[in-house]
């Protein structure tokens, strides 16, 4: 519910550990840390654990979690050419940030008009915010979404790609913290609260304890370009983090043999020089890890094929900006057949498919990819935010 360690660090001093949990509430401005789904393959094991479920679009898009809160009306005074005048302050303030708690409010100008859109003095929202054809209405790729991610020349990148707003639940509003409430009764409340407009879309849902419904679902939001479904337990609270079997991805098609129920997020370690054809590129293959318990980047995979010639030149541009001529320190032992010609910071991360893990003799994770193939660059997420040793544990 809160990241905030020094406030938290000043309670434990002041109540000791058993007087902090009723003290740490869900508070305007500061990032709840996001509900993350867990994975299940079939629709029958999603039904047997979690019972009923409402059934969402999985989107494409980049996670945003949405503060605003109105303020006082004031009048502040203004001078130009000496002349004075007066003008109306903004009477709300929105601020947004990352799966990664990190602020990122400047990258969002349209949320500057959702004003209209919400029936309430102060929310938080959880959104995914996708880009869209402003002639068409078509939503966009994930590749050009993540072209609004800058700090600069934010206005030129909003003509080029306008954002809409997927808001799929509601943490807290007016004062109460509605975390702890049950999905459906949270849902009943972000409908009561938000209206659909320009910016602001409260995504549809369907609910369903039939294992052949959620089949359907899934198919019919996959034959639409989109990602697959989010299966969500009905009467399930928003548990902060990737706990328990309260949402759950289905992304993958439930019947394909040998492949993985999801993909997975790592960092790019270091690159080999490519030969023959990928000469050209200057690189053949790249080593990818994941973390651990320590925090500890171990090697799962080296990478060669799923890219296309633009991926490879710029996968190879990437890792010139982070090239690095020591193996950075946080990387665990590295087997000597696995070492890279170059190696690079751990600042490029990306999702990668694969059809199966097996344990691995050579790979300091103790595990490895069998066919890994990149699927795209994850410029939404940083090293905090890869596939942990723990998780890889729970996909099949």
């Amino acid at each position: 519910m809160s990241p905030d360690v020094g406030n938290i660090a000043m309670l434990v001093k002041k109540h000791s550990i058993s007087g902090v949990v009723d003290r740490v509430k869900v508070t305007y401005g500061v990032p709840v840390i996001p509900a993350l789904a867990q994975r299940l393959k079939t629709a029958d094991e999603m039904i047997e654990k979690m019972g009923k479920v409402m059934m969402e679009a999985k989107f494409d898009g980049t996670r945003v979690q949405i503060h605003y809160k109105r303020t006082n009306s004031e009048k502040q005074k203004s001078q130009n050419n000496g002349m004075l005048f007066e003008e109306k302050k903004r009477d709300f303030e929105v601020r947004t940030f990352t799966r990664n708690l990190d602020e990122n409010s400047h990258m969002f100008p349209e949320l500057q008009k959702i004003e209209k859109q919400i029936s309430a003095n102060e929310v938080i929202l959880d959104a995914e915010a996708i880009g869209y054809d402003s002639k068409t209405g078509e939503l966009l790729p994930f590749q050009m979404t993540i072209t609004r991610k800058r700090k600069h020349g934010i206005t030129e990148a909003q003509k080029q790609v306008p954002l809409k707003f997927f808001v799929f639940d509601i943490l807290y509003k007016d004062g109460e913290s509605l975390i702890e409430k049950p999905l459906i009764k949270r849902r009943k409340i972000l409908e009561e609260t938000i209206s659909n407009g320009e910016v602001l879309v409260v995504d549809d849902y369907e609910e369903t304890t039939n294992p052949n419904e959620l089949r359907k679902y899934h198919r019919e939001q996959l034959n639409m370009g989109l990602e697959g479904a989010m299966v969500k337990k009905f009467d399930g609270m928003y548990s902060p983090g990737r706990t328990g079997f309260n949402w759950v991805k289905f992304k993958e098609v439930e019947d394909s043999v040998g492949k993985l129920s999801d993909t997975l997020d790592v960092v790019v370690m270091g690159y080999y020089a490519g030969k023959g054809k990928r000469s050209k590129f200057g690189v053949g293959a790249f080593l990818v890890g994941v973390r651990d318990k320590k925090e500890n980047i171990l090697t799962l995979a080296k990478i060669g094929t799923g890219l296309s010639d633009d991926q490879w030149r710029e996968l190879k541009t990437r890792c010139n900006e982070y090239e690095t001529s020591n193996k950075p320190l946080e990387y665990g032992e590295v087997d000597r057949t696995l070492v890279p010609d170059k190696w690079v910071e751990a600042k490029i991360v990306v999702e990668v498919a694969a059809d199966e893990i097996t344990k691995s003799p050579s790979h300091s994770a103790g595990l490895a990819l069998r066919f890994p193939r990149l699927v795209k660059f994850r410029d939404d997420k940083d090293v905090l935010g890869i596939t942990k040793i723990e998780e890889l544990k729970t996909i099949r």
